[in-house]
């Protein structure tokens, strides 16, 4: 391998981003989805109405991760607005201090929610080649 065909500069870029811009954009892509997501679970094509009728526990469990995720920033910004109001000491603190655990609550549990999707998403795959 040679060093001529390497370009510093991208490589420093692409680290930069990955290590500052990435998780700071991904809980609202997370977000986003989500919202997605639970707009389109009615299509007759989605991976959940597809598995509803052989395992309507699991789909429903997965369900719910989107529905808490969904949540999450209007609670969570409610809860800080409450949380700063009723703050003895530093009441701003308190609030920009919840907000930013808020931003960052479906990382955490849209990456739970994600490993149990990958055998949903098996499921579905195992289902679609036995039809065919």
């Amino acid at each position: 391998m040679e060093n001529a065909n390497l370009d510093f500069g991208k490589i420093i870029v692409r680290v930069l981003v990955l290590l500052i811009v990435k998780p700071f954009a991904l809980p609202i892509r997370i977000y986003m989805n989500t919202l997605q997501s639970l707009s389109n679970h009615d299509d007759e094509h989605s991976n959940e109405s597809l598995l509803d009728s052989e395992f309507p526990l699991y789909v429903w469990v997965i369900s719910l991760f989107d529905a808490v995720i969904a949540l999450c920033y209007p609670i969570g910004f409610l809860v800080a607005l409450y949380a700063g109001m009723n703050s003895y000491f530093n009441g701003f603190m308190t609030f920009v201090g919840i907000l930013l655990l808020t931003y960052f609550f479906p990382l955490l549990y849209g990456f739970v929610k994600e490993l149990f999707s990958i055998t949903l998403k098996t499921l579905s795959y195992l289902k679609m080649i036995a039809n065919k």
